[in-house]
C-alpha cells in the first residue's frame, strides 16, 4: 500500500524534514500539475510544450498570504511542492517560480473531517521537477 503526503511551501525551502514541512508549510489534500502542446486537426505538434498549471486542494480557509495572492494580479510567488512517503520522506520536489493565483474556490460542506476546504490554481513561468526545467516565454514580465 502506498501512503504519500503532499505540502505547499511559498517562498525558498529552507528546510525539507516533516517538521519544516508541517511548521512552514500548507499539508495538500489534493494536487496536480499538467503540460500541454499545441496540435493541429491531423494531431501533429504545432507548439513548444507549456507547462506550470497546478491545482493545490487543502483543508481549512486559505491564508492571508493566500488571498493576497490571488486578488493582486502582478504577485508572482517562487515555491515548491513536496511529496513524502508514509516514512514522512520526500520523496519528489516540484519547484515553481514566477507563479500567479490564478483562481481560488472555497468550498464549504457539512460532512467530512474538515467543513471547508481551498483550492488554488496557479500558472507558473518556470516549473522545475527533478532535473527537467520547463519553462514558458511570458512576455510583459
Amino acid at each position: 500500500m502506498f501512503g504519500h503526503r503532499s505540502f505547499l511551501r511559498i517562498g525558498s525551502l529552507n528546510d525539507a524534514s516533516i517538521k519544516g514541512l508541517l511548521t512552514d508549510g500548507l499539508e495538500l489534500e489534493k494536487f496536480s500539475y499538467s503540460f500541454d502542446q499545441a496540435v493541429d486537426i491531423h494531431g501533429k505538434v504545432q507548439g513548444e510544450v507549456r507547462s506550470g498549471t497546478l491545482q493545490l486542494t487543502f483543508a481549512n480557509l486559505p491564508p492571508n498570504e493566500v488571498i493576497d495572492w490571488m486578488l493582486n494580479s502582478r504577485k508572482y510567488k517562487d515555491g515548491t511542492i513536496v511529496m513524502c512517503d508514509m516514512n514522512d520522506t520526500p520523496l519528489q520536489k516540484i519547484s515553481f517560480a514566477t507563479a500567479a493565483c490564478i483562481g481560488m474556490d472555497i468550498d464549504y460542506s457539512e460532512s467530512g473531517d474538515t467543513y471547508v476546504s481551498t483550492r488554488i490554481t496557479l500558472y507558473a513561468k518556470k516549473l522545475t521537477i527533478g532535473g527537467v526545467i520547463v519553462e514558458n516565454d511570458w512576455k510583459n514580465i
